[in-house]
């Protein structure tokens, strides 16, 4: 006789969290949690346990890297129905349990199917650029103290718009094709950053970082936008191990938006912080 599962309450969470000491959203396992390695996904465990809830599952809709920040990943959680909040009162106990550097935007009810990742339409990363150095932006930036040519640097950014083999440009597992579906990437000058966005169905582990240590390095004239070209379109271990070694930092990269069927287009790319 076939065991019925647990009664559960669904809520879907809007998050933002600065990166700089998390080894990125996910869990790494009870030895390394033990052994102090910090993640975003644990923190939140340890709030949920701290108010007292039974948690059930958690997942993200995008797994963060270490340093990487995020404004806008959504999560799914699923709590045991009996004694479980509601979306209010479980935003107040988040609230309070978790780090300073973890905020709850939104909590709302969900239906149980409902999976961050797997529902998600498409997702957005935002890197800032700094011209200059900041004394309050360094976690949030990538300071470039060379002049980066704007020309050579948007023919780059845009090289990787489309149906693309990114394998040059990422991480994969062995099982992973290395095609993406970049839907758009924009460049935008604000005061002394120029912010890189990038649109897409789904990222591999660093691509973002190495896309934008690619244009960069096109716009410092070490490299042409025609080298990004070929590599995507003839992507190899060579081309891999050189742009793996010319990714940018993660400090300057957010995950800045996940999308859902009936959400609206975004609007222009905007800083995270003011530099003059």
């Amino acid at each position: 006789m076939a065991v019925k599962p647990a009664p559960l309450a669904a809520f879907r969470l809007l998050l933002e969290y600065d990166g700089s000491r998390f080894q990125g959203w996910q869990k790494q396992g009870p030895k390394q949690s033990r052994e102090g390695v910090r993640t975003v996904a644990g923190s939140l465990e340890h709030a949920i346990h701290e108010a007292g809830l039974r948690l059930l599952y958690l997942g993200g809709a995008g797994r963060t890297d270490a340093g990487v920040h995020a404004l806008g990943q959504v999560a799914h959680l699923h709590l045991e129905a009996k004694g479980a909040p509601r979306p209010g009162e479980l935003r107040r106990l988040l609230d309070a349990a978790l780090p300073q550097d973890v905020a709850v935007r939104d909590v709302r009810s969900c239906p149980p199917r409902f999976h961050a990742r797997h529902d998600a339409v498409d997702r957005s990363y935002l890197y800032q650029i700094s011209h200059r150095r900041s004394a309050f932006g360094k976690p949030w930036i990538w300071w470039v103290k060379r002049s980066l040519d704007p020309q050579k640097l948007s023919q780059a950014w845009s090289a990787f718009q489309g149906d693309l083999d990114v394998s040059a440009f990422a991480d994969l597992d062995p099982e992973e094709d290395g095609r993406s579906r970049i839907i758009r990437c924009e460049v935008v000058d604000s005061g002394s950053l120029t912010l890189l966005r990038v649109r897409a169905t789904h990222f591999f582990r660093r691509q973002v970082r190495r896309m934008v240590g690619a244009s960069v390095a096109c716009a410092l004239g070490e490299e042409e936008p025609r080298r990004v070209l070929e590599d995507l379109r003839n992507p190899t271990e060579a081309a891999n191990l050189y742009w793996g070694a010319k990714a940018a930092p993660a400090s300057g990269l957010f995950l800045e938006a996940v999308r859902y069927p009936g959400d609206p287009e975004p609007g222009p790319p905007k800083p995270t912080l003011s530099i003059p």
